[in-house]
């Protein structure tokens, strides 16, 4: 009986082995895709979701928080916006203007007309509660630029949306995973 209850038992722990294995090769050959300053605007919209690594110089890197860097390339057009992820230590601000390997995810923010009504609503409410501070002053913490930019903002992207005759704008950031500085 003990044998019989082996026997029947043994291809369901060959199975359970052989999943575990399969699950981590899946986890080690997740596909990286190598973007370029130059070819992220028009292939981000493919990859979002998905890991890629690219290659630029920090034009700058956010002193407020550290937060945010965008990477250029002298040799073509474009500029990337690459924020730091949620284990992420920031970004020095000494960096600017070193080249950075970084490898991330890519993400999308859709600026439609729900998301500029909810922005001008947080924008009353900030305006409501502190009704003292003056245009360009900001809370602790809070980014330098004033309501009034915020404002033109919204307004800059509805013209776009107009002129574009769209009912949404997407934009496309890489969120870091790991970056290491380039010594050459």
């Amino acid at each position: 009986m003990k044998k019989l209850f082996f026997v029947a038992l043994l291809p369901f722990v060959i199975a359970a082995c052989g999943g575990q294995k399969a699950d981590k090769a899946q986890q080690t050959d997740e596909q990286i895709t190598e973007v370029t300053v130059g070819n992220f605007k028009n292939m981000a919209g493919d990859l979002v979701g998905k890991t890629v690594v690219i290659r630029g110089t920090a034009d700058h890197i956010c002193k407020h928080d550290g937060k945010k860097l965008f990477l250029i390339d002298v040799n073509s057009d474009g500029r990337v916006k690459v924020v730091t992820g949620d284990d992420m230590a920031a970004f020095d601000a000494a960096n600017e203007g070193l080249d950075f390997i970084v490898t991330g995810i890519v993400a999308e923010t859709i600026v439609d007309e729900a998301y500029l009504k909810e922005w001008e609503e947080e924008l009353k409410t900030d305006e409501a509660e502190n009704p003292h501070l003056e245009d360009g002053e900001h809370k602790e913490g809070e980014d330098h630029h004033s309501n009034e930019d915020a404002y033109k903002q919204i307004e800059n992207y509805r013209a776009m949306m107009a002129e574009k005759g769209v009912d949404k704008l997407s934009f496309y950031h890489i969120i870091a995973k790991s970056y290491e500085i380039v010594k050459e």
